[in-house]
């Protein structure tokens, strides 16, 4: 009978381990390719975060990211926008409204298992050019691919590269740099977003990739509905023949949809995924979301998108000690957040308002 218990008590362990991964796993067909990916919206390190987390050496993140990181890293690709410069502390760090943030962050991020960075958002330029070279020379100097910023105008802020034999194109935009201008008209180390830029960017990459994913930092501040100006951007960029678009800057959730394109193809919008990291006043600024979705290319060429899904992500704070931590709501209690079952429920609507065939969790 102990035998019994022990093997049940055992099952009962893994069954619950794996309900933290990524709730399907699709096993391709043969000749078909299959690219998981989930993305995130803003890291944005007020100065009270980073004071959280320093040491006697520096700084360690990665106890904030412990709960969500084994779901993080059942994907493929796994995106974040990286919304304070990470100039490093040689510059001084710094808060609203000029962020600079500890290098680290990105260490915790990349440990995480973050691999697909933006770099383009208002607040890029808060630092000037120093702290964009520093922070473009880190994310050189890691595994991963980030667009936004580069350090020479005769680099294209279009990433090209292949995973599981599926071919993408990746590339990051801001609406602006809250007024900030270029360094000496140096254009490339913020890349501002015009229909007319994008379609120059992409004029050519349609034909030589299989999925072209877009990172767009958009929208009204604190908005939970897409204004006219991201639907007709989310429109022109569809019409380019942009697969995925990945929205952020409202530091609130915003709906998804899939837009049906007249070549057959669709574009999933993402109108903003809401903050991931952030110490901002508000519940609606602390509740964020990952969307996932599945790329299948199957044996045609032809390329699908499948499986989408949502899950919230809460930022909770301990007074006590002023730590954080990022807890799925599968995770809460009302310990963590009063009423979180309502707040979920409205979120959901939320999501779904413009597409029904998300599942959220």
């Amino acid at each position: 009978m102990k035998k019994l218990i022990i093997l049940l008590i055992l099952l009962y362990v893994i069954i619950s381990c794996n309900t933290k991964k990524k709730e399907k796993e699709e096993i391709p067909e043969e000749g078909e390719k299959i690219v998981s990916l989930v993305a995130f919206g803003d890291n944005l390190i007020h100065d009270t975060i980073y004071v959280s987390a320093q040491t006697s050496s520096g700084y360690d993140f990665r106890p904030i990211l412990i709960d969500v990181k084994e779901y993080i890293q059942n994907f493929d690709l796994r995106f974040i926008n990286q919304e304070t410069i990470l100039g490093g502390s040689e510059l001084g760090l710094s808060t609203y409204p000029a962020f600079n943030t500890p290098q680290e962050m990105g260490d915790a991020l990349i440990d995480a298992g973050f691999n697909l960075i933006s770099l383009a958002n208002n607040h890029t330029l808060d630092r000037g050019e120093k702290a964009v070279i520093n922070s473009v020379n880190y994310w050189n100097s890691k595994d991963v691919i980030h667009s936004g910023s580069v350090l020479s105008p005769d680099e294209s802020q279009v990433k090209i590269f292949e995973i599981k034999g599926i071919k993408f194109a990746f590339v990051a935009y801001t609406y602006g740099t809250n007024g900030i201008p270029h360094p000496s008209g140096k254009t490339h180390l913020a890349n501002v977003y015009s229909n007319e830029k994008a379609r120059e960017d992409l004029k050519y990459v349609r034909n030589i990739v299989d999925v072209i994913i877009v990172s767009m930092h958009w929208g009204e501040e604190y908005q939970d509905y897409p204004n006219e100006t991201q639907i007709s951007q989310a429109r022109h960029l569809a019409s380019l023949g942009c697969d995925i678009i990945i929205g952020h800057h409202p530091h609130v959730i915003q709906p998804v949809d899939l837009l049906e394109n007249e070549d057959g193809r669709n574009t999933f919008v993402m109108y903003s995924l809401g903050n991931f990291l952030s110490d901002q006043k508000g519940l609606d600024r602390l509740i964020g979301m990952g969307a996932s979705l599945d790329i299948r290319k199957d044996e045609s060429g032809n390329i699908s998108l499948e499986n989408f899904r949502a899950k919230l992500l809460y930022r909770y704070k301990n007074y006590n000690d002023n730590s954080f931590r990022l807890l799925f709501f599968e995770d809460l209690n009302n310990d963590f957040l009063k009423d979180y079952a309502l707040y979920f429920s409205e979120k959901e609507a939320l999501i779904k308002y413009y597409f029904q065939d998300i599942d959220v969790s």
